[in-house]
C-alpha cells in the first residue's frame, strides 16, 4: 500500500528508500530538506543526504553539490575559500564525467582557453547543450578547423542560438566569402542589430558596394547608440540602473524599441537585446566585486531577467531574456493605455507573463 503524501513533504517511501541507500531518493530527500521551512539544521541534514547521493554515484546530486560548494566559496576568503573552490570544481568534473550535461557546460567554462575546453564543449554539444554548439564552432575556427567549425555554426543556427548567424557571417567574411555572409546578417541588421549592421557593412565593402556599405555603417553607429552602456536609448529619460538587471525608463518607448526588433518575426533579436542588458549589469557588478566574487559558471546561459520600471506610470515590466515568441508577440500587441485602465489600484503595478493561458497580467503591489 502506498504511503500517504503530506503536502510539501516527499512520499514516505522516499525516506525509506533513502535510508536504504537509493541515490535518487537521497537526492529528493535533500531537495525537501533544503527548501523546508524551519531552522538551519535541516540544511545541514540536506547537505549530508546530497553528499551521500553524490558519493553513491548520482550525477545530478554531484552537480548540485558542486554548486553548493561554489556558492559557499563566494562567501569565504583564504584557505577556506580555496578548499571550497577545489571541492566544487572536483564535483563538477565528476558529474560531467558521469554524463550530466549541465556539469559538462560548467567544465567547458572552467577550462576555457585550455586543452580541455574543446573536449568538454564537444561532449556538452553532443549532449544537447545548445549554446555550446556556438562556442565549439568559435573554438574550432580559432584553431583553423574551418570545415568542422562551419558545420557547428550551422548547427547553432538550427538550434536558434543567439548571435549564431553573426558569428557565422564573421567567420565567412574572414575567409573572404562575403557574398555568402551577407544573407546571414541582413535580416538581423534590418531588424535593428547594430552588430549585424556593422558586419553587413564590412561584407558589402568587400564586395565593392561602397555606398551601401557606408549607409549600413552609419546605421550601425545609430543602432549602437541605442544599446550603449549609457542607457537603452540615447536621450532624456533612458537611464540604466545598475542593480543586477533593473532599467528605469519610460515603458512605452522601451516596448516600441522592442517591437522594432521583432520585425519579420525576428524574436531572437529581442532576446539578444534583453541578454545584453542583463550581461552589462552583471559584468558591471562582477567588476565592482571582483575581489569578493568569482565568475560563476552559467547554469542557463540563455536566461536572465530584466526589470523595466516606469516611475511615472507606476508600472514595472518583468521580462526574461529567454521569453517565448508567444510572450514577445503578445507584448508587441499590448495596449498599455487600455491595460492601465484595468489596473487593480493606483499604486505600483507589476506586468508579468503567464504561460498559461498565454497572456500578460497585471498585479497591484
Amino acid at each position: 500500500m502506498a504511503a500517504l503524501k503530506v503536502p510539501g513533504k516527499p512520499d514516505q517511501n522516499i525516506e525509506l528508500a533513502a535510508q536504504a541507500g537509493d541515490p535518487a531518493a537521497m537526492r529528493v530527500l535533500a531537495h525537501y530538506l533544503q527548501t523546508a521551512p524551519g531552522p538551519n539544521a535541516g540544511r545541514d541534514q540536506a547537505e549530508r543526504w546530497l553528499l551521500a547521493a553524490a558519493e553513491a554515484g548520482d550525477p545530478e546530486a554531484m552537480h548540485e553539490l558542486s554548486w553548493l560548494y561554489q556558492q559557499r566559496s563566494m562567501r569565504k576568503r583564504g584557505a577556506d575559500k580555496q578548499a571550497d573552490d577545489a571541492a566544487w570544481i572536483s564535483w563538477s568534473r565528476r558529474a560531467a564525467e558521469a554524463g550530466w550535461v549541465d556539469a559538462m557546460r560548467t567544465m567547458a567554462f572552467v577550462t576555457a582557453d585550455t586543452d580541455e575546453e574543446e573536449s568538454w564543449l564537444r561532449r556538452a554539444a553532443d549532449g544537447g547543450a545548445r549554446r555550446e554548439t556556438l562556442r565549439l564552432a568559435d573554438v574550432l575556427a580559432r584553431k583553423g578547423a574551418a570545415a568542422e567549425a562551419e558545420q557547428w555554426y550551422h548547427t547553432a543556427i538550427a538550434h536558434d542560438v543567439a548571435s549564431a548567424r553573426q558569428h557565422l557571417a564573421s567567420f565567412l567574411i574572414a575567409q573572404d566569402r562575403s557574398a555568402e555572409a551577407e544573407p546571414y546578417v541582413r535580416a538581423e541588421a534590418e531588424a535593428g542589430s547594430w552588430a549585424a549592421a556593422r558586419l553587413l557593412a564590412g561584407a558589402l565593402e568587400r564586395l565593392g558596394r561602397a555606398d551601401e556599405a557606408a549607409e549600413w555603417r552609419a546605421r550601425a553607429e545609430t543602432l549602437k547608440g541605442w544599446e550603449s552602456g549609457a542607457g537603452v536609448l540615447a536621450g532624456p529619460g533612458w537611464v540604466e540602473v545598475i542593480v543586477t538587471a533593473v532599467v528605469t525608463t519610460a515603458l512605452v518607448p522601451f516596448i516600441q524599441a522592442l517591437v522594432a526588433k521583432t520585425a519579420d518575426d525576428a524574436y531572437g533579436h529581442t532576446r539578444q537585446f534583453i541578454q545584453r542588458l542583463v550581461r552589462r549589469n552583471r559584468a558591471t557588478n562582477n567588476h565592482s566585486n571582483e575581489e569578493d566574487t568569482p565568475s560563476s559558471p552559467p547554469v542557463d546561459a540563455d536566461a536572465g531577467l530584466a526589470v523595466v520600471r516606469d516611475p511615472d506610470a507606476g508600472i514595472s515590466l518583468f521580462l526574461w531574456s529567454n521569453a517565448s515568441d508567444e510572450a514577445l508577440r503578445a507584448l508587441a500587441a499590448l495596449d498599455l493605455d487600455e491595460l492601465t485602465l484595468r489596473r487593480p489600484d493606483q499604486g505600483q503595478v507589476h506586468l508579468v507573463w503567464h504561460p498559461q493561458p498565454g497572456t500578460w497580467h497585471i498585479r497591484g503591489h
